[in-house]
């Protein structure tokens, strides 16, 4: 029962007819994964796909330097891994849990033998690839950037449309998913250059450095005028 409440309440699978619904939650995985564990890695055999139904996944790449590069940040009903088992591809990228996280897991038999041939199916997943072509755009905006007061000040801005939340003053609160390592790999800064823009941006009046590492934007104009 709590699994066919989890895909009635998932976009993705949400519109499936009842008898598949029913063959699917019999057949559904969901597994939990704790910060930093691994939920693929790069040249996997692509085997499942992921949709994520809590917490966050991190997608990134090692750089010929050794630093990691974060290009995305998925949450609640993000996908990974459906082009993969389509094209029978392997994992381009690592998708590491940046938060305690749930993850929907379907396996590529249930992939070819079921959610392929169901329209409704296919149309979601195609309006969330498009979706995610515009993110593609924004990726390349954020890291060929070269002012880094720019690269951070996106980044924040990002973090804030993924996941801020806003508080009753109007200033927005970013929870602390992210290190300063992590959000440096996120902007493509070192961690170095990173904390000394966020304090900066504090001395500016632009956000407040909280405990554990939470961030609140309280000049959201400012920010925005930085990028331009």
């Amino acid at each position: 029962m709590i699994k066919r409440e989890i895909i009635d309440s998932t976009i993705l699978l949400h519109d499936l007819n009842d008898r598949d619904k029913e063959f699917l939650s019999e057949n559904l995985e969901i597994q939990k994964f704790k910060r930093g564990d691994y939920i693929f890695h790069h040249m996997d055999e692509a085997n499942f796909m992921y949709i994520m139904k809590s917490g966050a996944m991190k997608i990134s790449m090692d750089l010929s330097d050794g630093r990691e590069q974060i290009l995305y940040i998925y949450r609640k009903e993000d996908f990974v891994g459906g082009l993969n088992l389509l094209t029978a591809d392997k994992y381009v990228y690592n998708g590491i849990a940046l938060t305690e996280s749930e993850v929907i897991k379907i396996s590529k038999q249930i992939y070819n033998d079921l959610l392929i041939h169901n329209e409704n199916f296919l149309r979601e997943m195609l309006i969330q690839s498009f979706l995610r072509i515009r993110k593609s755009e924004e990726l390349i905006d954020r890291l060929c950037v070269i002012n880094g007061d720019m690269k951070v000040a996106k980044g924040l801005i990002d973090l804030v449309h993924m996941s801020g939340k806003r508080e009753p003053d109007g200033s927005f609160l970013i929870s602390p998913h992210m290190n300063r390592t992590e959000l440096g790999s996120y902007t493509g800064l070192a961690r170095e250059t990173v904390t000394r823009k966020l304090s900066y941006f504090e001395d500016m009046g632009y956000i407040e450095l909280l405990p554990k590492g939470a961030i609140r934007i309280l000049d959201m104009d400012s920010l925005r005028d930085l990028t331009i």
